[in-house]
């Protein structure tokens, strides 16, 4: 590249310029535009006052005897502005001009733009030249209904702005000598400034120079916040450049190291002739007695065919480029599944062969599942639902004139299932909110026992369908804690609901709680015919069914457990169930805790079961 021949004065001095001119001009010329286009703007709502002031004093005119006098009007009017009027009729034909008396040498202005956009909408404005001024005019027309001997037409008025533009002229000229005095005081400057600047530079040549003859000795010397300072400094540093260089070298090594030994994902070094050399520290967690694993081939750690001939094609491999990589998933003992992925190193790299990353994806792996039992049971769900509205609606259509009994039977069953759907869907958008807490969550002291008393309220319709009672043993008043009001009514209902739903028609349910140091524990129990050890990990998921059967009980959606188990851990607790009962009797007891309030930790150190 050609360096410039332009010494450091000069080259300062035209940036100088360069930088007056982009943060003066530029600025001065979009301001000039600025206020060029107002005072246009100004002349044009000037020219649209006066002609609607013109319009109006037409309008209070008493009528024309002739065409003359309403020419003679026109004169008299525009003379006081010093502006033009003129009178177009409908087909383009001007009948009076307040600069023209001859009117006959006026051609057709049925094509002027001003009047066609008067024709077109109530005001009509453009800036052009005038073909009888022959200068730049602002003109402004509006339709005119006839009035009298006058026929319908566009009054058009036209004005000049060119005062204000030669007041704009001047204010751009006298910018212009303001700039030039400022270019050559800027020229004035720069040599004082480049006096300054070559001083320090010529002393750093000095040094540099005796540095580079190999006196290391020498130093210079600049005042902190001086411009050479920095430079200064670094050509003192350069005789211990070579230590400090050594120092970084193997400050970085140690942190490689550590970056290797604190990796999540297993990793693996292979030396050139397919032995491990190295691992760190996740991969000995994921391989028992890994560090008797040095110096084997990794079928002899890992019991896996694939994983071994993924590492010897990667290690044998003659492709151009140098590097090989392979991809894999295989499984280790107790089931976690790992995605593995073998890279062989560059041949300059003497000593190494290959590196083999085990990146554990078994909860990947697990939430995919999930997902597709997800939209299995989804789909499952609505299909029952979908199925009875669409068999009921097929039966009322073949039937012209259905009776009235069978009508409602049908409608009761499409209206059933779809206060079932209606349902479901409410709680799968509930149980999304609370997976994914996108509602602020605004904890505030709660009486457990209102929140009961609103939820059984609830139930009631239910519970006396199937003559269930309750037994409830939370104190009225003096146990609060905190949590969202509503939330906590929909886990004590969902509970009851549960409870009533499955147990025995005459059974009641008892709701009860106990002190456990800085947690209250709830318990909901029923008499009904209980949970099996096998499925009580299961219950809170979603559309997670004991029995086939129970998938057909009204009003159940699948859900309300997987819903109190998100309300109560967003709410610092925990959910869980026993069955058979405490007591050894039969049913199952729902317990949830939640923490006490901050006026209740106190009391609970001497709390007992309340039941």
């Amino acid at each position: 590249m050609r360096q410039s021949s332009l010494s450091i004065r000069a080259r300062l001095l035209l940036s100088m310029w360069a930088l007056l001119a982009l943060v003066l001009i530029l600025p001065s010329w979009l301001y000039y535009r600025s206020l060029t286009g107002e005072v246009i703007e100004n002349a044009k709502q000037t020219a649209i006052r006066q002609l609607n002031h013109y319009h109006r004093m037409l309008s209070q005119e008493k009528q024309f005897q002739d065409l003359n006098e309403f020419q003679k009007w026109v004169v008299q009017a525009a003379a006081d502005l010093n502006l033009r009027l003129t009178y177009v009729a409908d087909g383009g034909k001007v009948i009076a001009d307040s600069l023209v008396s001859d009117l006959n040498s006026l051609d057709n202005h049925a094509t002027r733009p001003e009047i066609v956009q008067a024709r077109e909408r109530e005001i009509g404005l453009i800036i052009r030249r005038s073909r009888v001024s022959l200068h730049e005019q602002i003109f402004v027309a509006r339709r005119i209904e006839p009035r009298g001997i006058v026929p319908p037409g566009i009054l058009r008025l036209a004005t000049t702005y060119t005062d204000a533009a030669g007041l704009l002229d001047r204010l751009w000229n006298s910018f212009i000598v303001v700039t030039g005095m400022i270019l050559a005081a800027t020229l004035f400057l720069s040599y004082v400034l480049i006096r300054q600047i070559k001083t320090p530079i010529n002393t750093l040549v000095r040094a540099a120079g005796v540095i580079g003859s190999g006196d290391f000795k020498l130093r210079t010397h600049f005042h902190p916040g001086q411009e050479f300072y920095p430079l200064g400094e670094a050509i003192n540093k350069m005789a211990k450049n070579i230590d400090d260089q050594v120092e970084f070298v193997a400050e970085q090594k140690q942190k490689l190291e550590a970056v290797f030994d604190g990796m999540q994902e297993g990793v693996m070094v292979l030396d050139s002739r397919g032995k491990i050399q190295s691992f760190n520290r996740a991969f000995s967690e994921l391989v028992p007695n890994a560090s008797l694993s040095l110096g084997r081939r990794p079928l002899e750690t890992i019991m896996n065919l694939e994983l071994q001939e993924a590492c010897d094609a990667a290690l044998t491999s003659d492709d151009a480029g140098g590097t090989r990589s392979a991809s894999l998933q295989i499984i280790l003992d107790g089931g976690r599944i790992y995605d593995v992925h073998v890279v062989r190193l560059e041949e300059e790299r003497k000593g190494l062969g290959a590196i083999v990353v085990f990146h554990d994806i078994s909860e990947l792996k697990r939430l995919e599942k999930v997902r597709q039992d997800f939209v299995a049971n989804v789909s499952h769900e609505l299909r029952t639902p979908l199925t009875a509205i669409k068999g009921s609606a097929e039966t009322l259509l073949s039937e012209p004139s259905p009776e009235s009994g069978t009508l409602a039977s049908f409608l009761g069953i499409i209206l059933r299932n779809s206060e079932h759907m209606v349902k479901m869907v409410d709680d799968l958008l509930q149980l999304a909110r609370l997976e994914s807490r996108q509602r602020g969550f605004k904890p505030a002291p709660v009486n457990p026992a209102d929140a009961l008393a609103t939820a059984w309220k609830a139930c009631a319709p239910q519970a006396d369908a199937k003559q269930v009672g309750l037994e409830n043993a939370l104190p009225p008043a003096g146990l609060e804690v905190p949590a969202e009001f509503d939330q906590l009514v929909q886990v004590f209902r969902n509970l009851l609901e549960n409870g009533i739903r499955y147990g025995p028609p005459g059974k009641n349910l008892e709701v009860f709680h106990k002190m456990e140091g800085k947690n209250v524990v709830f318990g909901v129990r029923d008499q009904g015919p209980g949970i099996a050890r096998q499925h009580q990990q299961r219950i809170f998921e979603r559309f997670f069914r004991l029995e086939k059967h129970r998938s057909t009980l009204p009003g159940s959606t699948g859900l309300g457990l997987a819903i109190c188990r998100h309300i109560v851990r967003n709410h610092g607790g925990r959910i869980w169930v026993q069955s058979p009962n405490p007591d050894g009797t039969e049913g199952t007891t729902f317990f949830f805790s939640l923490p006490l309030a901050g006026e209740n930790r106190a009391e609970s150190k001497d709390g007992a079961p309340s039941s």
